[in-house]
C-alpha cells in the first residue's frame, strides 16, 4: 500500500518537469528498487534546484541567481566530465538564497553520499553492492520533497528589492485593493515561505513607519497597502513576529502616525504589543489633535462608542488642532458600514455635518459627505438632514446654502412626492 503522505506531497511539487521525472522515483520506491530510487532522487533534486535558479534569473532578474548560474556554467565548461558542479550548486544555493534551511542542506548532503554509494561499485565486506533499506529511502524522499521540490523558487534574499521596485511601478496602474492583492499573491506571496514573508514584512515595516526620506514618502501609500495585505494574508505568524520583537516594531517616526493609525484600525490587537512608552506617547499625541482622535478608531472599544466620543467633542476642550478632515470622517463612516452598522454610519454623517462651526467647514462637509450620499439616505434620514440644516446658522446662512438646499429638496421630492411639508422649516420655504 502506498504511503499517503508522500503521495500528497508529490502533487505539490512546484515544477511540472520535476513532477514528471519524480514518477520514476515513485515507481522505484514502490517496486522496492531502493538503490535506483535514491540515485534518481538525487539527480532530480539537483535538476530542480537548477530550474528554480533559472526561473529566478529569467522572471525576476535575481542577481544571486545570475551569479550562481555563471559560476556553475564556468565549472561545467572547464571540466565537463566532473560532477563537482553539483556539490557547488548546492553550496551556492545555500549561500546566496533562502531556499535551503540548514537542515535541508544537511539532508541534501546526506542524500548525495548515499547516492554515491548506490551509483558506484563499492562492495561491502560480503562483496555486495550498497543497498539502502525502505526506511532510509522513504526518509530521503520526504526530506527532498518537503525541503526542495515543493518549494517555489521565490526565496532569494534580493526579493525585497524586487517587491519595492514592483510596488513603485504599479502604484499608478493598480488602484483597487482587491486587484492589488491578487497581483501580490500571484507574483510573490503564494511563492514565499514563512521565513521570507517575515523578513519582507519586517523590512517593509521599517520603510513605511520608521523612515521619512523622499523615496519612502513618495511610495508610502502603496507600501502601506502592500504591508496591510501581507499582514492580512499571514496574520498569525506576523503577529507572533511583532510580539517577539516589540522594541523593533514599536519604534516608529511620529510623522508616520497617520499610516500607523490606519494599520491599527484594521488590526487593533497590535497596539497592545507595543512598548508602554510608545503606547503612552501615541495616545497623548492623538488626544491633542481632533483629527487624529477621530481617525484613531482602535482606541475605542467599538465603533458605536467611538462615534459617541467624536460627536461629544467640544471645540474648547484643549485640542491643539481642532479641525477634523473629510478623510477621517469617512474612515469612521466606512468602518461603521463594514461593521454592519448602516444606520449608525449615516446618522454620524448627518450629525458631524450638523456640528460644522464655520461656513467653509459646512461647505466642505456638504460637498464631500452629504451630496455624494444623498441617493443613499432613507426618507427618515433626509428629514433629519433638513432639521440639521435648519438648526445651524453656519450651514443655512452660508452663500452656498441655497444651491445645497436645492439638491436636498430635489431628492426629498423624489422620495416623498408632495407630502413633505417644507413650510415647517424656515430655510427651506
Amino acid at each position: 500500500m502506498r504511503d499517503f503522505s508522500i503521495d500528497i506531497q508529490t502533487e505539490n511539487i512546484y515544477s511540472s518537469k520535476t513532477k514528471d521525472y519524480f514518477q520514476e522515483v515513485i515507481k522505484s520506491y514502490y517496486g522496492e528498487s531502493y538503490r535506483s530510487a535514491v540515485v534518481m532522487l538525487y539527480s532530480i533534486a539537483v535538476s530542480d534546484l537548477l530550474y528554480k535558479i533559472e526561473e529566478l534569473k529569467e522572471i525576476y532578474n535575481d542577481s544571486g541567481a545570475i551569479e550562481i548560474l555563471e559560476e556553475i556554467t564556468d565549472l561545467q565548461t572547464r571540466n565537463p566530465n566532473s560532477p563537482e558542479w553539483e556539490t557547488k550548486l548546492i553550496e551556492l544555493v545555500k549561500e546566496k538564497t533562502n531556499l535551503l534551511e540548514p537542515a535541508e542542506f544537511l539532508h541534501l548532503n546526506t542524500l548525495q553520499k548515499h547516492r554515491h554509494l548506490c551509483a558506484h561499485p563499492v562492495l561491502t565486506q560480503n562483496f555486495e553492492l550498497y543497498r539502502p533499506n525502505k526506511e532510509t529511502t522513504r526518509a530521503h524522499i520526504r526530506n527532498i520533497l518537503e525541503g526542495v521540490l515543493i518549494k517555489p523558487p521565490l526565496l532569494s534574499r534580493k526579493i525585497f528589492d524586487d517587491i519595492l521596485s514592483n510596488l513603485s511601478t504599479i502604484k499608478t496602474i493598480i488602484f483597487d485593493d482587491v486587484q492589488l492583492e491578487k497581483h501580490l499573491k500571484a507574483k510573490y506571496l503564494n511563492k514565499l515561505n514563512t521565513k521570507t514573508v517575515k523578513h519582507i514584512f519586517r523590512s517593509l515595516w521599517k520603510i513605511t513607519f520608521k523612515l521619512t526620506n523622499p523615496l519612502c514618502i513618495e511610495n508610502r501609500e502603496i507600501n502601506l497597502k502592500a504591508l496591510l495585505l501581507i499582514l492580512k494574508n499571514d496574520y498569525a505568524n506576523l503577529f507572533e513576529a511583532i510580539t517577539n520583537e516589540k522594541d523593533y516594531y514599536s519604534d516608529i517616526d511620529v510623522n508616520n502616525l497617520p499610516s500607523m493609525i490606519l494599520l491599527l484600525n484594521q488590526f487593533p490587537e497590535i497596539f497592545n504589543k507595543f512598548t508602554d512608552s510608545v503606547k503612552i506617547l501615541t495616545q497623548n499625541i492623538i488626544e491633542k489633535d481632533a483629527d487624529f482622535d477621530t481617525f484613531a478608531i482602535f482606541l475605542s472599544p467599538d465603533i458605536k462608542t467611538h462615534i459617541e466620543k467624536i460627536l461629544a467633542i467640544s471645540w474648547d476642550n484643549g485640542y491643539e488642532k481642532d479641525y477634523i478632515t473629510t478623510e477621517s470622517i469617512l474612515a469612521v463612516f466606512k468602518f461603521a458600514l463594514k461593521e454592519g452598522q448602516r444606520e449608525l454610519a449615516f446618522d454620524f454623517l448627518i450629525q458631524i455635518f450638523g456640528k460644522s462651526n464655520q461656513y467653509s467647514i459646512a461647505d466642505n462637509r456638504f460637498d464631500n459627505l452629504i451630496k455624494p450620499m444623498l441617493n443613499d439616505f432613507t426618507k427618515k434620514e433626509l428629514k433629519q438632514l433638513v432639521e440639521t440644516i435648519n438648526d445651524n446658522s453656519q450651514i443655512h446662512d452660508r452663500r452656498k446654502a441655497r444651491s445645497s438646499n436645492a439638491f436636498v429638496r430635489e431628492r426629498i421630492t423624489e422620495l416623498y412626492g408632495c407630502t413633505f411639508n417644507f413650510d415647517t422649516y424656515a430655510y427651506f420655504r
